[in-house]
């Protein structure tokens, strides 16, 4: 953990430090809060947040410069919310990439840094959760020239990270792939990467219809937010591009219905959409503790658990801080757009009417593929119900 001293070294070695410790210490984001009369640095690791340092308001304002110097910022004026990006050499992890935010708040400055899994092997979506049946289906649409492929889920469940394992796959000398993200998180070499702002009038609807002018053979587009951006994405994913997306909804046959709800021409929607993937992340059993044990019976009533099932947990020791967690694996519901699901999206359905096709089609939901999880002993019961709900 962090080093209690850490106040007495500069701030250089400081700033240095707190990157490595975090690193170190599986975190996805470090919150640096100033209060009244202190500073506050927590991590954020395994979806929880933890305080690991607290310290002297002094010692903040340096750190605040420092950061601000290292991600190119403005320094001069009043507080204003920034972004912006650091390349940092970690001694066992290597190059590690940090998004950067900073928004006025109180009692100053409000520093939030994502690190980037710079390390992940993105190209193994195994890694990622997918489970075999959903990687074949995966594998076929993205050799598609052409059709549109959303990521869903609520924020913070490993939508970036899927599509970019996709667009690490697409990713070959022989296609022409261009991206409008915001902010730009991850640089990959061979692809063009464009960071939104609305500043300069360059929203994602007006970068989709600059970039289909570039001769793209895949497009990816960071958010799905409006109407105009959900109509020129499918657009392009008709005229013969292949689009990858992410947007806002819970279910994957949610997102149909959104796009629908935007002004998506169902007739356009049908012809262009391939595959759907709506995600979670869930907080694995840490393996150092972790034992079977007998859950409520009012549990696995919830779940309609199987007569015979074992479960698992972890009680927490030194190996994952006694959290009882250590890592986290994404859950995955893909539906795959059928000839019936297609005729079906042109009479603008609701979402059981599509969920009930999809699933007598063969489609995994998001409760049985955390059920799935469950009975291999990588996450507790109470975990897989707290993602499905």
């Amino acid at each position: 953990m962090l080093d209690p001293n850490i106040s007495q070294k500069n701030v250089i070695n400081v700033i240095d430090d707190i990157f490595a410790d975090a690193v170190k210490e599986g975190a996805s984001d470090i919150h640096f809060e100033p209060q009244r009369d202190k500073l506050i640095i927590r991590y954020r690791v395994d979806g929880s947040l933890n305080i690991v340092f607290r310290g002297a308001l002094s010692l903040y304002e340096k750190m605040l410069a420092r950061v601000k110097v290292l991600a190119q910022l403005d320094m001069t004026g009043l507080p204003k919310p920034q972004e912006g990006n650091i390349r940092f050499e970690d001694e066992d992890a290597g190059a590690v990439d940090l998004r950067i935010s900073i928004f006025p708040v109180n009692f100053g400055e409000c520093i939030v840094i994502r690190i980037l899994e710079d390390k992940l092997n993105v190209e193994n979506f195994a890694n990622l959760g997918f489970s075999n049946e959903q990687i074949n289906e995966l594998e076929k649409v993205i050799r598609k020239p052409y059709g549109l492929i959303l990521v869903t889920g609520p924020t913070g469940s490993g939508k970036s990270t899927t599509i970019f394992s996709m667009l690490s796959k697409l990713n070959t000398p022989d296609k022409s792939i261009v991206t409008l993200e915001d902010p730009v998180e991850r640089k990959i070499k061979m692809i063009r990467q464009t960071r939104i702002d609305a500043s300069r009038g360059l929203t994602f609807a007006e970068g989709l219809k600059r970039l289909m002018r570039q001769d793209p053979d895949v497009i990816m587009v960071g958010e799905i937010r409006d109407r105009e951006t959900a109509k020129i994405a499918v657009q392009a994913a008709v005229t013969g591009s292949l689009v990858l997306a992410t947007i806002h909804t819970n279910t994957a046959a949610g997102a149909i219905v959104r796009l629908i709800n935007m002004g998506v021409e169902p007739f356009l929607l049908a012809s262009s959409l391939k595959f759907i993937s709506a995600q979670r992340l869930g907080r694995q059993n840490c393996p150092d503790c972790k034992e079977e044990y007998v859950p409520s019976k009012q549990l696995t009533d919830i779940l309609d658990a199987p007569i015979g099932a074992k479960f698992y947990h972890s009680t927490g020791c030194s190996s994952c801080s006694q959290r009882g967690f250590k890592g986290r694996k994404a859950i995955h519901e893909v539906l795959m757009v059928s000839r019936e699901i297609e005729d079906l999206i042109l009479t603008k359905p609701s979402d059981d009417q599509i969920q009930t096709i999809a699933v007598r089609e063969g489609m995994v939901t998001l409760r049985r593929a955390a059920l799935e999880k469950v009975y291999e002993g990588k996450i507790c019961i109470e975990e897989a119900i707290r993602l499905t709900e």
